[in-house]
């Protein structure tokens, strides 16, 4: 808890998956797990995905895969990046420039830094012609991923394929990575029931 009686910004820094579970199972025992995710903590976060350490080094890793030792250096992009938490994190991570962009339609309370780029995702793409797409969290019934996967662009999409996306986009060849440290707002933490994970998309298993 923060000096306030709120609760501390689990994203104020990258903190190791222990760390995170075991305050997350913490808010679960005081049913308190849904109002934090949707800005009942310091920073006024709403969260989706819960990164962590050993998560976001996972993903980072397939993204340096896939970028390998191209000559041409064109960027990586986080699509629909909320606050771009995500692309912070990961930035020291990746030898490539990320660019966060989201449409910021006011769905969502979410504080978005001014470097986040106001975006919809096709225009992001078509502006930055990107190596590798990061996405977290397509809203729910979204096509955009579907006719992202179609241009064949190496993707890392993240989520609970039953609670946001489309689930259409499962119907194109993937590659689940099966992480043990994917966590979200809709898990069973006491219960180690997880919903979430990273799906890739126009990726070579190598990379995985």
């Amino acid at each position: 808890m923060g000096h306030q009686g709120e609760y501390i910004d689990i994203h104020g820094k990258l903190l190791p998956h222990a760390v995170v579970l075991l305050f997350l199972r913490g808010l679960e025992r005081k049913g308190d797990v849904k109002s934090y995710c949707n800005g009942a903590n310091v920073a006024g976060r709403w969260f989706f995905q819960i990164f962590n350490k050993e998560f976001v080094e996972e993903l980072a890793q397939v993204i340096n895969k896939a970028l390998g030792l191209r000559r041409k250096k064109p960027p990586v992009l986080e699509i629909m990046s909320g606050d771009g938490r995500l692309t912070e994190f990961l930035q020291p991570l990746i030898k490539r420039r990320i660019i966060a962009t989201d449409s910021k339609d006011g769905r969502y309370n979410i504080g978005y830094p001014k470097w986040v780029e106001t975006l919809d995702a096709t225009e992001a793409v078509r502006k930055y012609s990107p190596s590798f797409i990061v996405m977290c969290w397509e809203p729910h019934l979204s096509m955009t991923g579907i006719e992202l996967v179609k241009s064949g662009i190496p993707i890392a999409w993240i989520g609970n394929p039953n609670m946001c996306g489309h689930t259409d986009i499962f119907d194109h060849p993937h590659i689940p990575l099966e992480s043990r440290y994917a966590l979200s707002r809709h898990d069973f933490f006491l219960k180690q029931e997880f919903k979430t994970d990273i799906f890739f998309f126009n990726c070579k298993p190598e990379w995985i």
